[in-house]
């Protein structure tokens, strides 16, 4: 196994063009033609196809699976080094996206605290979707998260914690009582998420299907002020009922003939991560949760 040959032939098929390839490594084209030779010999097979307009290419089917295959092997060789700078480390760098953090560990305080496990824990707070990038490029060690489509990574492994519903929401002092259609709810002011949300995200597919556009007077990326300002009654949000669980002041606009996927919380982390035995307390913890 030549890791450069997998270097090279996985920017190959991302450039598509052999002098572009040889010089992002710094190299002669020859250097590449004869790479590639080296994998078709070993392979049995011819990996790309040359097209008719100067030096570009597609990949045959052989190329396509054996590029499968590369992105897995460099992937892993990228994380070795990763995972022993974790291993020399004494601390567990955790992804923490807000919402989910704030309902998630309060549930495990006590049992982190008795296990003296609370200053293990180096939090990284942002998005999902960020947090997500950061995993599987090794930035963080196990990570919380909420989406609306389950991991289909092959290098991940997840605990499904909860399922919750998205709703719309208004203040308690509210009178609600006159919307009835989804055209009606979104004739009110809209305070939304930013659009790095899955809610923003969520909301944009809503109003594609149904045709219609939420007036938006204000957007922010603290669901906390968000909340704030909807309980204050300066207009109505949609979010997932995990951000307002015990929150007083606000109540849910009942919409039934709305489709809306589910939003999963999820404990997610490299299924082929070795660790301590602190890491070992931590991800039982973490996964306990789905049992409460």
């Amino acid at each position: 196994m030549n890791l450069k040959d997998y270097q090279y032939f996985k920017k190959l098929s991302e450039l598509k063009n052999f002098s572009d390839t040889a010089n992002f490594f710094g190299v002669s084209q020859p250097t590449i033609t004869y790479s590639l030779k080296r994998l078709e010999d070993s392979c049995g097979l011819s990996l790309v196809k040359r097209k008719s307009y100067a030096n570009s290419l597609s990949l045959t089917y052989a190329g396509e699976q054996l590029l499968m295959h590369i992105n897995r092997i460099l992937q892993e060789n990228d994380l070795i080094n990763v995972d022993m700078e974790r291993i020399k480390r004494e601390k567990i760098v955790m992804g923490w996206p807000p919402i989910i953090t704030n309902y998630v560990i309060p549930k495990v305080f006590d049992s982190l605290r008795d296990e003296d496990l609370l200053a293990a824990i180096e939090p990284v707070a942002d998005g999902s979707k960020e947090l997500l990038e950061k995993l599987k490029n090794g930035e963080i060690d196990m990570s919380f998260l909420g989406t609306t489509v389950l991991p289909q990574e092959n290098h991940l492994d997840y605990q499904l914690l909860k399922e919750h519903q998205f709703k719309f929401i208004a203040s308690a002092d509210k009178d609600i009582s006159h919307i009835k259609t989804i055209e009606q709810l979104f004739e009110e002011d809209f305070i939304s998420l930013d659009e790095k949300s899955v809610h923003s995200q969520v909301l944009r597919r809503l109003t594609e299907h149904y045709n219609v556009t939420p007036k938006t007077m204000f957007q922010t990326d603290d669901y906390k002020l968000m909340l704030n300002l909807v309980k204050a009654n300066k207009g109505i949000s949609f979010i997932t009922e995990t951000a307002f669980q015990g929150v007083p002041g606000i109540q849910v606009i009942d919409m039934d003939d709305i489709q809306l996927p589910a939003f999963y919380i999820l404990f997610v982390y490299r299924h082929n991560m070795v660790g301590s035995e602190t890491l070992g307390k931590l991800m039982h913890i973490f996964k306990s949760i789905y049992k409460k």
